[in-house]
């Protein structure tokens, strides 16, 4: 359990009752790609124009809603109409993600059954995808609870609570690195790192006023 470690006990206390998203994966695998170097009002604003143009409109409850459109209508796209929903560089990465997902290169279903390292190991496949967009990926929309994506601000927080722990010096990580720490960090927390991820970061998040994001 999570709350064996002091920390996060204290976060499981004050935040009882928090829960991991279990997202479309294919949304879940654009969002994230676009999620890249860049802010939440940019990615808000980026996933809207994409639905508005791929996909479909529906109405619910007197509203007009469109629903995130189908790997099939982003992956006959062309870059430019990709790029005109705000996401500079990575529209080919976009549409890439697309047509593999399209070709069944890669499989929603076998990931989901697949284990935590064949699972990564195949997204990592995917161009513009590194370590934290994967671990994002499977723990958001493809059940893997070990995965704990780290990014900027999670080395600050390990940092804070776990220095000599993890034994993190810089505030930035290599792709080699980053594998290393998730090593120490799943044998740490355990198989549920990923929830121990979300208390964490949602605990630091409100000591800080949500000045974060």
């Amino acid at each position: 359990s999570i709350s064996k470690d002091k920390t996060t006990k204290i976060a499981v206390k004050k935040y009882l009752g928090l829960r991991l998203l279990r997202q479309d994966p294919f949304q879940c695998f654009i969002s994230f790609i676009v999620s890249s170097n860049s802010n939440i009002q940019k990615i808000k604003s980026s996933l809207e124009k994409i639905s508005v143009k791929f996909g479909t409109k529906i109405r619910f409850d007197d509203q007009d809603f469109n629903i995130f459109p189908e790997p099939k209508k982003i992956a006959n796209a062309s870059i430019q109409e990709i790029q005109n929903c705000g996401v500079g560089y990575r529209a080919k990465f976009i549409i890439d993600a697309a047509k593999m997902v399209e070709s069944r290169q890669i499989d929603f279903d076998y990931l989901r059954k697949s284990n935590y390292h064949n699972a990564k190991e195949m997204i990592l496949t995917v161009p513009g995808v590194g370590n934290k967009v994967a671990d994002c990926i499977l723990l958001f929309s493809l059940d893997k609870i070990e995965a704990f994506p780290l990014d900027t601000w999670m080395i600050r927080i390990l940092q804070k609570y776990y220095l000599e722990k993890f034994e993190i010096e810089t505030k930035s990580i290599t792709e080699k690195q980053y594998s290393i720490l998730h090593e120490k960090i799943v044998k740490h927390f355990g198989s549920y790192a990923g929830y121990a991820q979300q208390f964490l970061f949602k605990m630091e998040r409100e000591n800080y006023q949500k000045k974060w994001l």
